[in-house]
């Protein structure tokens, strides 16, 4: 019996370090300041080391609570929380984030005065939004008032203005739209009297303006938050045809076991209506087929359909929370229970891998 506890997810540190040291180089080249965001590790300190090795200026998470944590273990690298704090999240900002991300004024009053009682002065980036319409307001006359109201409140230090693209409704950055974002920056700086440390143009989709090495960027931008393209680059190589010399894709791959294998129909029997996630579900009928179910399923990492097998006549059939079909039967090996199967995975099956309570945490080195 093995004494490894199925299913785990093997992390290549040495290749997340490779990794965030060559979009690191490459930002660098282009005046480009990088914060690895590591919220998809839930705030792993392993991984943070590796970006932090790797070159990031700052350490990002999206969550308060991982905060401390990091700032305590890497206490000379800034960090950086992405998302507005709600107001249970205001003492941690307040304490251990060197910046983070607002647009809202009632937000910055609230800790402006948590700041005001740890002697703490964090700094402020202020969205504005470009066109994607998640986080920022949308007109540089808004966000003047915010950078109005930031520089009247004594413990808030207004150090950049940012923005965000593609994550809500595909919105792609632009040098149209980040022409907008560095005109807000440039109003800002006139209203309140001083230049900004940083003008952040987004995360890793902004890459797509860097894929020939060149910024087609405004110069003006100097600053990405950049995390799934580091952990993961084959989600950019996938998703938006981006490959970066030196980058690796063996940082981090899912094994699972199989518990139960049998030769079965292909198609469903019986009347079917919705599954069990509310989805119709459509199936060839390929006749009596050799399937094995792995005890992995979509509260460990999301849409098992989004795996990558990486054993050759493997086919992912679907998946419910719980269990993953696979179909075997081309497969040149002969499969039994207890065999594990290993997968590449997708940024959603990462990030809830590592979220979840019920997946093996393995660290590797070269």
């Amino acid at each position: 019996m093995s004494d490894r506890h199925f299913p785990v997810l093997e992390v290549n540190l040495d290749a997340m370090r490779q990794n965030a040291k060559v979009l690191c180089d490459l930002c660098a080249k282009n005046g480009i300041a990088v914060a690895g965001v590591v919220k998809f590790s839930d705030g792993d300190l392993q991984v943070a080391k590796a970006y932090s090795d790797g070159g990031c200026a700052q350490l990002a998470v999206s969550r308060a609570i991982h905060l401390q944590a990091i700032k305590e273990a890497y206490p000379n690298k800034e960090t950086l929380l992405t998302r507005s704090p709600t107001r249970g999240d205001i003492e941690a900002t307040a304490r251990f984030a060197d910046l983070s991300l607002h647009s809202d004024p009632d937000v910055l009053k609230a800790l402006d005065a948590e700041a005001g009682k740890w002697g703490t002065k964090p700094g402020i980036l202020l969205m504005l939004d470009v066109g994607d319409l998640r986080e920022g307001v949308d007109n540089i006359d808004e966000l003047v008032e915010l950078a109005k109201l930031t520089e009247s409140l004594p413990n808030l230090n207004l150090r950049g203005i940012g923005t965000n693209h593609a994550c809500l409704n595909g919105v792609l950055p632009t040098w149209e739209n980040l022409s907008f974002l560095v005109e807000g920056a440039k109003a800002v700086e006139q209203a309140v009297g001083h230049k900004l440390d940083y003008i952040s143009g987004g995360s890793s989709i902004n890459l797509l303006l860097l894929k020939d090495g060149v910024s087609k960027m405004p110069p003006e931008i100097n600053h990405l938050r950049l995390g799934g393209s580091i952990a993961n680059p084959m989600n950019i190589r996938l998703g938006r045809g981006l490959v970066f010399e030196g980058m690796r894709e063996d940082s981090v791959r899912l094994t699972a076991e199989i518990v139960e294998i049998h030769e079965k129909a292909s198609a469903p029997k019986g009347e079917s209506t919705k599954n069990w996630a509310g989805q119709v579900v459509q199936q060839v009928d390929k006749g009596r087929r050799l399937r094995a179910i792995l005890a992995v399923g979509s509260q460990d990492i999301s849409d098992a359909k989004t795996l990558i097998p990486e054993e050759e006549g493997v086919e992912i059939i679907g998946g419910s929370s719980d269990h993953t079909i696979v179909d075997v039967s081309d497969s040149p090996k002969t499969w039994k229970s207890g065999d594990v199967m290993s997968f590449k995975v997708r940024y959603s099956n990462m990030l809830f891998a590592f979220t979840g309570k019920h997946i093996t945490i393995e660290y590797h080195h070269d």
